[in-house]
């Protein structure tokens, strides 16, 4: 049974779609934080396998530490920020010994949970946590929490600890929070004649249409309305309208949501006054050159961005003269309680069945994610919160934008992925349906009307 589910859960990992996040943890599909390439990659993750397999010894007469073996999906210079809270655990306390591998292939992953060369603690996205836990592959994290009298309710925020839950046990610790934000270039709006961002996204249109600009031959040269990155466009555009994909029981699927369709039809109104080819090659081009030194943003040719934190780092390499603000999302005239809406994601600590040391995986992820040490690696990655008490520390908020992101994460306002076995079915489903209403093959309510009796047979 157990290699079934394995199997299974190898084909979700295959084709999780664009919906899905990406963050700097390797998430899979979407627009958050790009993940560092690294060429050791494979060869970092045979050493693991071979690491792992190794018996934790209990700690001997002659003081020999328990072995606790940690996997991250992190490389390069976020490694090395890894590493530095390893070493800070390990200098804590004197009866654990953590070392720690980069690992980036989910499918190694994934084979080495379901025999004996686990690692005994393993860093993913929140998702992945969900689909391990599905399969049987990690331990409950609230029986481990209960039986040491450790609050997390407390300590992490709900919606964090939510992403990690399955009928109602969390299943992996929170580390690093995952969200959507809008920035905008501050000389573009004075310029079409404005002083603050738009406060709705019917203000956001207007301002849209005026700063979008095209050549002789109607090419878009500046582009107003937030259409790429590609995830945003299918993610945070539909959700500032209030419109949902799933229902909030996170099991009923709603494609024909009416504020879906909203959101739609406001996107084709303004692809089809500038020709909807004419968008496409602009947007196809800004893809292109997303988070590169051509990325359209930093060249001053796109007036609002829906993107995250570390946006504002790559701007300091490569757009350095372009003169942005950050904002949150702006819900509707109808629904103004939606701002700051995004998608919610997190990296978190799962600890496996087949973990050779528990206890000292547990103490280690405690460590992690609610520590000193915890902020340090957080600041030294550029990534968001999950424990509340960080939510006000004057060093997280003193990053650059993290005021207006932590705002966003306390409004609780983050949607979540829906724990469906065909998850990664329906989000393909809602990027090819998607596609017919961009490229005006069906308008938005005839294609969300067929995706929803294609919703209808996934489970």
């Amino acid at each position: 049974m157990k290699r079934k589910l394995v199997a299974g859960l190898l084909a979700v990992v295959l084709t999780l779609g664009t919906l899905t996040g990406c963050g700097s943890s390797g998430n899979a599909g979407g627009e958050t934080a790009p993940a560092a390439a690294d060429e050791s990659t494979d060869a970092g993750t045979e050493e693991a396998a071979d690491t792992a397999g190794d018996t934790a010894e209990a700690e001997s007469s002659s003081g020999e530490r328990e072995k606790v073996v940690f996997w991250y999906s992190h490389t390069n210079e976020e490694g090395k920020a890894f590493e530095e809270t390893i070493k800070a655990f390990n200098e804590s306390q004197d009866k654990y010994e953590v070392e720690g591998l980069s690992v980036m292939d989910k499918q190694k992953i994934i084979v080495a949970l379901a025999g004996s060369e686990a690692p005994d603690v393993v860093e993913v996205s929140n998702q992945d946590i969900i689909s391990y836990a599905n399969s049987g592959l990690v331990e409950s994290i609230s029986d481990m929490a209960a039986a040491d009298g450790y609050d997390l309710g407390s300590i992490y925020s709900a919606q964090a600890l939510d992403s990690n839950t399955l009928e109602d046990v969390v299943y992996g610790v929170p580390f690093a929070s995952q969200i959507i934000q809008m920035f905008y270039n501050k000389d573009i709006l004075e310029e079409i004649g404005y002083s603050e961002p738009p406060k709705t996204m019917e203000e956001l249109y207007e301002m849209a249409e005026k700063a979008t600009e095209v050549d002789a031959d109607g090419n878009i040269t500046r582009l107003g309305y937030p259409l790429f990155p590609l995830a945003s466009a299918r993610q945070e555009l539909i959700y500032a309208f209030g419109g949902r994909w799933w229902s909030e029981d996170g099991q009923t699927l709603t494609p024909d949501d009416p504020l879906i369709l909203d959101s739609l039809n406001m996107n084709m109104k303004f692809r089809e006054k500038y020709g909807v080819e004419k968008v496409q090659a602009f947007v196809a081009s800004a893809n292109t050159n997303r988070y590169t030194e051509n990325d359209m943003f930093f060249a001053g040719k796109q007036l609002f961005r829906f993107d995250g934190p570390w946006l504002a780092t790559m701007a300091a390499d490569w757009g350095p003269d372009v003169n942005y603000g950050v904002a949150l999302i702006p819900g509707t005239e109808a629904n103004p309680d939606l701002l700051g809406s995004s998608r919610y994601e997190t990296n978190s600590l799962g600890i496996p069945v087949v973990a050779n040391n528990k206890e000292g995986a547990w103490e280690f992820a405690k460590f992690f994610t609610n520590s000193e040490a915890t902020k340090e690696t957080l600041m030294a990655i550029g990534n968001l919160p999950t424990t509340l008490d960080l939510y006000d520390d004057p060093d997280i908020l003193g990053m650059p934008n993290f005021e207006v992101f932590v705002e966003a994460l306390k409004t609780e306002n983050g949607v979540q992925y829906p724990k469906i076995a065909d998850f990664a079915k329906y989000t393909s489903l809602i990027e090819e349906y998607l596609d017919y209403v961009y490229n005006g093959i069906k308008t938005p309510e005839e294609a969300m009307a067929e995706l929803a009796e294609q919703a209808k047979m996934l489970q």
